[in-house]
């Protein structure tokens, strides 16, 4: 079996499935009637089964994991859906333009059309946060130069330890003013 084959694999899986608990029924109808050899033999048959399972299902998982659940076995995707049905999917719920029609067709082979029209309305929801003026400039965030606790040791500490302050620029450019804050209280 080649280790990518997951439809290879998932078919192996459900034939020795199936051979296991036939084999299994069968031990279960002979009962008492057979000798203890034969049931031993039976026993050894489900065991060489169960490896066969345990073995594809290695591929299969190992394929799903290594890529996150992408590549399945054809067993598990869910039918494509037809021009006609994509074309009425579409004029029916608008949200889904917001995800553009490739990318749409693809989730659906995966997920199904109602879970992608799912995420279209979450998304859609948040656009008008997205696209929101922000309530003030955006600042990078590491451009604050303020000190708050300042005071670590004795002979460093200042009056203005435990509030946002600011302390003159260091000869490694550390402090000086603040462009976030211009208004903090300081010594420069």
């Amino acid at each position: 079996m080649n280790p990518r084959d997951i439809d290879t694999a998932l078919t192996v899986a459900r034939e020795q499935a199936a051979a296991w608990q036939a084999n299994a029924d069968l031990a279960r109808a002979a009962g008492t009637t057979e000798t203890l050899g034969w049931h031993i033999d039976r026993s050894d048959e489900r065991d060489g089964i169960a490896r066969k399972m345990f073995e594809a299902w290695q591929v299969i998982d190992g394929t799903m994991t290594g890529n996150l659940g992408v590549s399945r076995p054809e067993a598990w995707r869910v039918p494509p859906l037809t021009d006609e049905q994509y074309a009425k999917v579409v004029a029916d719920w608008p949200e889904l333009a917001i995800f553009g029609e490739d990318l749409v067709k693809d989730l659906t082979r995966h997920v199904g059309i109602r879970y992608v029209r799912w995420l279209a309305r979450r998304a859609v929801k948040n656009v008008p946060a997205l696209t929101a003026p922000a309530p003030h400039p955006v600042v990078d965030e590491d451009s604050c130069t303020c000190v708050i606790n300042c005071d670590e040791g004795p002979q460093s500490g200042c009056s203005l330890s435990g509030r946002l302050h600011v302390h003159p620029r260091t000869r490694t450019g550390q402090y000086g003013p603040c462009p976030e804050h211009p208004d903090a209280p300081g010594d420069l």
